[in-house]
């Protein structure tokens, strides 16, 4: 701790400069500083110091400013990552912006740093309270954006952070969110699922530091998905570190039984064995991706150019509370468009807006699908109240292909991806690569079973809000034109019906 000290008598120019070129003692840094759940001075693992030196020196040790950092689940890298950003803030007049694919995930990292700020008075003294605010509060909810310290020379250190999600399309766009911001160090938290098109935004904000080479950048996270995470890893300006399950029992910190044991669960190569899965890769359990990022990226019309043709239709996917988003997806015969999403338990709110979405957009009730298990009957009830007979989709009955689809749901998502396949368009939005999340195999009929919402929330999968409500839209087979048709023609039958032998013509006729 004196050696930081002393640093900071030094200009923060020259104190940089000196900390990168000077070898010192971090883990014994750490545990003169921090400490463990149970009190105790933190002990790094020799993996844990790897990851805290790149970071506090802002370098790998061949002098890469490019780190990437896979580990196995629960390695606690989350938590060093906190100190590392936390003592370098708290030491330097650097701004270090954390990114995460959800607010939640986000607030991951700064919980731990607040917990640390207090663990030790250089941190302590250091940490700036603004007006207004409370530092017991603080102290205990480990809740807050940004966390700012003084350096010394009216000079401050600090910590935001950003989530790679929007709460309502065209209003808090994710743009708006990231592009806004600038700060030489970038941390992306849980970086595979932060979509492509997110993480080139936040790397737009380092860009202006690349040219006094004061640029810094960490992806951490489980490799899930064949993404930008991938291709840091293959990409030599990155330095990796992977900390997979042998090297936990090597350091003491899993078991092999252990090991053993969680082999035969869901995910095993990704969270254990730190490997990105193969291209269109079947997992553990059978299933498959129903798209590839491919696919949604072909599909993206990235030049704003396509219009919509045909018929119209308006998918309402209804949120059940927590974190969900209740969502509205428009979608004609050659192109689909996201309308908005918001979180809100409101049905009366949510009606509203899918009744005025309906009129500005031009479409009618017959072609407007609305969840309607659980509380999204209630919008149905409400919509239908104003004389609109909208379609209340549970797409959990019986498939109109019931030999080949285990229930509606996944007949409609087998048609969307049929349509994607086809040509259909998408707008330019990083939403739709929730559409890549969504799993399918065989059940035991031979039929496409499609992973439910609840069985994603248990495999910790984010709920495919948008996806589901570009669904929803795939709940009719047949043209809403060649079903009323079908509807007049049948009217039009002679309906016969036999009793005691007596032939009664009921209604209709030629």
């Amino acid at each position: 701790m004196a050696e930081i000290q002393n640093k900071n008598s030094q200009s923060p120019k020259s104190g940089l400069k000196e900390q990168v070129k000077k070898e010192i003692d971090t883990k014994g840094l750490v545990r003169s500083l921090y400490k463990d759940d149970s009190g105790k001075p933190f002990e790094l693992s020799s993996t844990q110091h790897e990851i805290f030196d790149c970071i506090f020196k802002k370098r790998s040790p061949d002098g890469r400013r490019r780190i990437h950092i896979e580990t196995y689940t629960q390695f606690g890298k989350s938590e060093v990552v906190s100190m590392a950003v936390l003592t370098r803030a708290a030491t330097f007049p650097e701004k270090w912006a954390i990114i995460a694919p959800t607010r939640d995930k986000a607030r991951i990292i700064m919980g731990y740093a607040i917990k640390h700020i207090f663990e030790n008075e250089f941190t302590l003294q250091r940490f700036k309270i603004k007006e207004g605010e409370n530092i017991d509060r603080i102290r205990r909810e480990r809740s807050a954006r940004r966390i700012t310290f003084n350096v010394g020379k009216n000079q401050t250190g600090e910590i935001f952070i950003l989530s790679a999600e929007s709460k309502l399309k065209r209003e808090e766009d994710i743009g708006n969110s990231l592009m806004g911001f600038g700060a030489p160090n970038l941390v992306m938290d849980e970086a595979a699922l932060i979509s492509d098109q997110s993480e080139a935004k936040a790397m737009r904000m380092v860009g202006g530091f690349t040219k006094i080479h004061e640029d810094f950048v960490v992806k951490i996270g489980n490799p899930f998905k064949r993404n930008h995470f991938l291709k840091a890893f293959e990409d030599p300006k990155y330095h990796n570190i992977v900390v997979n399950a042998d090297k936990g029992i090597e350091e003491g910190r899993l078991t092999r039984e252990f090991v053993e044991e969680m082999r035969e669960k869901p995910y095993f190569k990704i969270l254990y064995d730190c490997k990105f899965p193969e291209e269109g890769e079947i997992d553990d359990q059978g299933w498959s991706p129903l798209l590839m990022e491919d696919d949604i990226d072909r599909a993206m019309d990235k030049t704003g150019t396509t219009e919509h043709i045909g018929e119209r239709r308006l998918g309402n996917d209804i949120a059940r509370g927590g974190s969900n988003f209740t969502s509205w997806v428009l979608r004609s015969m050659n192109y689909a468009e996201i309308l908005g999403k918001q979180q809100t338990s409101n049905l009366a709110d949510v009606s509203a807006r899918t009744l005025f979405l309906m009129e500005e957009h031009k479409v009618s009730p017959n072609n407007t699908f609305i969840d309607e298990i659980g509380v999204g009957g209630g919008v149905v009830d409400n919509i239908r109240y104003q004389q609109k007979p909208v379609r209340g989709v549970n797409v959990g009955s019986q498939a109109l292909e019931h030999g080949r689809f285990a229930n509606l749901r996944a007949e409609a998502y087998w048609r969307l991806r049929e349509w994607i396949k086809r040509g259909g368009r998408l707008s330019n939005d990083d939403d739709w690569f929730e559409l890549t999340g969504i799993p399918y195999k065989p059940d035991s009929k031979g039929r496409v079973r499609v992973m439910s919402k609840e069985e994603m929330k248990m495999r910790g999968i984010e709920s495919p809000d948008i996806a589901d409500a570009l669904m929803l839209s795939f709940a009719r087979a047949i043209h809403g034109d060649t079903e009323e048709r079908q509807k007049r023609r049948k009217q039009k039958r002679i309906k016969h019906t036999f009793n005691r032998g007596a032939l009664t013509v009921r209604s209709g006729g030629y």
